[in-house]
């Protein structure tokens, strides 16, 4: 899984910019030491310096935006980094790190959430998502040069819990130290405040849910079997949205793919609109669709649910629309037809639906399954780790460099 790993450990000095919250980045830290490798790691704010409270070498950027891009440059040399380390790429102070690691020849990671869920995490060099090398690796005809020890898949026991836990946390110490950060801007550009008071509406929301959706979900599903087409709801500003998107706007997609159904879909389709899960507390969309859906005429046909579940609603739809979700790889997996309407990593001829959306709706084609199984290997194998950011993490015991093999050039990897 994921060959950058051995990339990654062919450095003697990484540089760690932010993490997820909470301990990933300190865990992931000590497994680089042991494999020989020195580690640096950078704060923005108090949340970031709490996290990083184990290192060895950490240290506080407390100056403006403007200021870090030399700041940053004269770290790098100074300590002679020869690998940088981010989690989003997307973020401001990670695009800056990533022009200035290109500069100096030093290579540039980034961690993101998992292309195929659960189980996994993603970790590329040089970008994720959009900004990911996959397509330009599936066209190489190189061949394979690392071998890996291969364990069967392992549940990683992702914990909600201490994704909350270590959210109260960053946050806390992010206001306890704001004083010493007072230039820092946050990547979901929201204060400390504003998150607190979101995930907290996010967890009423969620015991809401689970007494009024249920019952309308199976009786929805009872009525409406392979009669329904999925548009999935991402997080309003998930760099997804702002960044690999044309719209740039959750709302504008919801009116455009509402419309869209509503003049082009057979009469006795519908059509469930799913609320992400981790937007649950930021957004309410309910008003917003009944709005369109009034004013385009399909009332009645278009439904909106959040705490559903989500294989049940894939496999028994007709299609599944998203603008880039990798939520469209589950839909794969289902041998449910795809359309992407933003910029996907998957998004590939032979895969996903290449006609117009207004084509989509009534003839959402058939998904080439053994294609599609070879595709998800080959993304699982060059950017996949089986682990989780908020749980285990099997893929530290997994990796192991052959002697004598120069792996920094390599594409590929072996299962033995």
């Amino acid at each position: 899984m994921s060959v950058h790993v051995n990339n990654l450990l062919l450095s003697d000095r990484v540089l760690l910019l932010q993490g997820p919250m909470g301990g990933f980045f300190s865990n992931f830290a000590n497994w680089l030491k042991s494999n020989g490798v020195q580690c640096f790691k950078v704060n923005f704010n108090g949340g970031d310096q709490f996290d990083a409270r184990h290192f060895e070498y950490s240290f506080d950027y407390t100056g403006t935006y403007a200021d870090f891009a030399q700041w940053i440059e004269h770290l790098i040399l100074t300590h002679e980094i020869d690998a940088v380390v981010c989690f989003g790429d997307c973020r401001k102070y990670h695009q800056t790190a990533k022009k200035i690691a290109a500069k100096n020849k030093v290579k540039f990671f980034a961690f993101e959430e998992g292309y195929i869920r659960p189980n996994y995490i993603t970790f590329e060099q040089d970008g994720v998502n959009f900004f990911s090398n996959f397509l330009t690796h599936l066209k190489s005809k190189k061949k394979p040069k690392i071998k890996l020890k291969q364990k069967v898949i392992a549940d990683v026991q992702s914990n909600y819990k201490l994704m909350v836990w270590s959210a109260v946390l960053y946050y806390f110490f992010m206001t306890i130290y704001a004083y010493k950060y007072k230039y820092y801007t946050h990547h979901r550009q929201m204060s400390v405040w504003q998150e607190i008071f979101y995930w907290i509406l996010s967890g009423l929301r969620s015991i809401k849910n689970k007494y009024t959706e249920v019952k309308s979900f199976e009786s929805f599903i009872e009525v409406h079997k392979k009669e329904y087409f999925v548009f999935a709801l991402q997080v309003h500003n998930d760099f997804q949205i702002r960044t690999h998107s044309q719209l740039k706007c959750m709302k504008k997609y919801i009116q455009v793919v509402i419309e869209d159904f509503a003049k082009h879909s057979d009469t006795k389709h519908h059509l469930v609109l799913k609320h992400h899960p981790m937007d649950r507390g930021y957004r309410n969309y309910a008003s917003l669709i009944r709005k369109f859906s009034k004013q385009y005429g399909v009332e009645g046909r278009v439904h909106y649910f959040c705490d559903i579940h989500l294989p049940t609603l894939l496999k028994h739809s007709l299609g599944f629309v998203a603008v880039n979700s990798t939520t469209g790889i589950q839909a794969l997996y289902h041998h449910i037809p795809v359309k992407v309407l933003g910029s996907a990593i998957y998004n590939l001829p032979k895969l996903t639906n290449q006609r117009p959306l207004c084509k989509f709706w009534k003839n959402p084609g058939k998904v080439d399954q053994v294609y599609f199984n070879s595709i998800r290997e080959k993304l699982i194998d060059y950017s996949q780790l089986n682990g989780s950011f908020y749980g285990l993490s099997p893929w530290m015991n997994e990796y192991e460099i052959p002697s004598g093999v120069n792996t920094e050039m390599a594409d590929e990897q072996v299962r033995v």
